[in-house]
């Protein structure tokens, strides 16, 4: 790990700790600054000062363990092994006059112990094969990096009204977001939201992405290795953006978005969702689709495929009921994707990475987001919190996946797959460790010789505790 990154941690802690330090006031009464120099008068009230005086610090430990077996007689290629502890710091500023501040964030991933494949919580370098471990498939590594660096305005201290963000920063709007990880992606960009009562009207633009995967923020290309040495022969998508408009009243929501990676892909989602309250139960209904385009001879290019002269029109929609009574929630859904040029749908509006807002997916599974071509999925599941019956903190669930119709190449019979999955987690109700959380996450996935992917096992453990100052 290189020095400066090593020390990255530290500076940020030592600079966020002098706004904790101070017990004393520092100031004259009414007044936000010391003297002015050569004189008695203090320096005019203001509130400059409530960039830390209000300001807030958040450390946060996460450990993540995984182990994902490809079943694929003779292969590992889909493996997975990895023992990681994440280390975070993030700093929000208050606001100067009401109106201005930043925040700050940085995370250490550290490697624990040897381990195998593209984990996507650790910095992946995917040229070092140094290691014959790893079988020449890259080398997971620890690293320290800062993750956020962003100036923020708001109008109105209740959200009301305009805000907005500039920098190296996450950005929610429309069809941009940041799906995934222990830590936050972001992208180098900004983003401006205008909110009145219920409503909220924004646009995020973006011409760099960093994933949680990576140690550096990086222009968006549009092959999938972001034109790391030695690859470069990816061709820059020049900025991402998009328009989002969001309608939240009590117990429903309506979110649309449209979205477009310069001369390589647009796209445009509606979601929505109602919670009918029944005496002491719940139902809630969600609905989320997607429609996609790749540009008519623009940057296409998965798997080293040419620009379409004529891209087909790709989408994805699924939706949801679940109903809650007592401890106990029972949840149905069905998905079904249209995706004939991407094979599986691409939520994104670049090629790769997880810079997008895939999580409307009502049909998701742990191993298998049930997106490809001609799928057809059925979903089940069923959750349990067990403080209903006296053992708070406690959850636990089970759902499953059924999916038919996968298109499986040229000249192969359409396939299907099926996904369990299992979850046990517990969250520490009380005294130091209050909400210091552990789950553990079991799943199968079976693909039935489907070309996209092996059959696997797999289970994640997740421990986090995080403190606010």
């Amino acid at each position: 790990m290189h020095t400066q990154r090593s020390l990255l941690l530290a500076v940020l802690a030592a600079f966020t700790g002098v706004a904790l330090a101070a017990e004393e006031p520092a100031v004259p009464p009414a007044s936000d600054g010391p003297a002015m120099k050569g004189t008695a008068q203090a320096i005019p009230e203001s509130n400059v000062y409530d960039l830390l005086t209000k300001s807030e610090t958040t450390l946060s430990a996460i450990y993540y363990g995984r182990d994902r077996q490809d079943q694929t007689p003779g292969s590992n290629n889909g493996d997975i092994h990895v023992n990681a502890l994440n280390l975070g710091l993030n700093f929000k500023s208050g606001y100067a006059w009401d109106h201005l501040g930043f925040d700050a964030a940085a995370h250490a991933a550290l490697r624990l112990n040897n381990g195998l494949g593209w984990s996507e919580v650790l910095y992946h370098d995917v040229n070092d094969k140094s290691d014959p471990s790893e079988e020449g498939r890259g080398k997971d590594k620890s690293t320290a990096v800062l993750s956020q660096a962003a100036l923020k305005f708001r109008q109105n201290a209740d959200g009301q009204g305009l805000s907005a963000r500039l920098g190296y920063t996450p950005i929610s709007i429309g069809t941009m977001g940041t799906s995934g990880g222990l830590q936050s992606h972001a992208y180098r960009g900004f983003e401006g939201k205008y909110k009145f009562g219920d409503f909220e009207v924004g646009y995020g633009w973006a011409d760099q992405f960093r994933n949680e995967w990576d140690n550096q923020f990086r222009d968006m290309t549009n092959k999938w290795h972001q034109n790391r040495a030695p690859y470069n022969d990816g061709s820059k998508i020049d900025y991402v953006h998009s328009l989002g408009l969001r309608y939240a009243p009590k117990n429903w929501f309506v979110d649309v978005g449209f979205g477009e990676g310069k001369d390589y892909r647009s796209n445009y989602q509606i979601a929505a969702s109602y919670t009918w309250q029944l005496g002491a139960d719940s139902l809630t209904a969600t609905g989320y689709y997607i429609g996609a385009k790749y540009k008519a001879n623009g940057l296409y290019s998965l798997d080293g495929k040419k620009p379409i002269a004529d891209p087909k029109r790709e989408w994805h929609a699924s939706g949801s009921l679940s109903y809650t009574t007592g401890g106990l929630t029972l949840m149905g859904g069905y998905g079904t994707t249209h995706s004939p040029d991407s094979g599986e749908m691409n939520f994104r509006l670049t090629s790769w990475a997880n810079s997008d807002n895939r999580n409307f997916i009502q049909t998701w599974g742990q191993l298998d987001d049930f997106v490809w071509d001609g799928t057809k999925v059925f979903k089940v599941g069923l959750s349990y919190d067990f403080g209903k019956v006296g053992v708070a903190g406690l959850s636990a669930g089970i759902s499953a996946n059924f999916a038919s119709g996968m298109k499986n190449g040229p000249n192969k019979a359409d396939t299907k797959a099926e996904e369990i999955d299992f979850n046990v987690g517990y969250t520490v109700q009380s005294g130091f460790l209050k909400g210091a959380s552990i789950g553990v996450y079991p799943a199968q996935l079976r693909t039935h010789g489907f070309s996209g992917k092996a059959d696997r096992n797999d289970v994640k453990v997740i421990a986090s505790y995080s403190k606010t100052f």
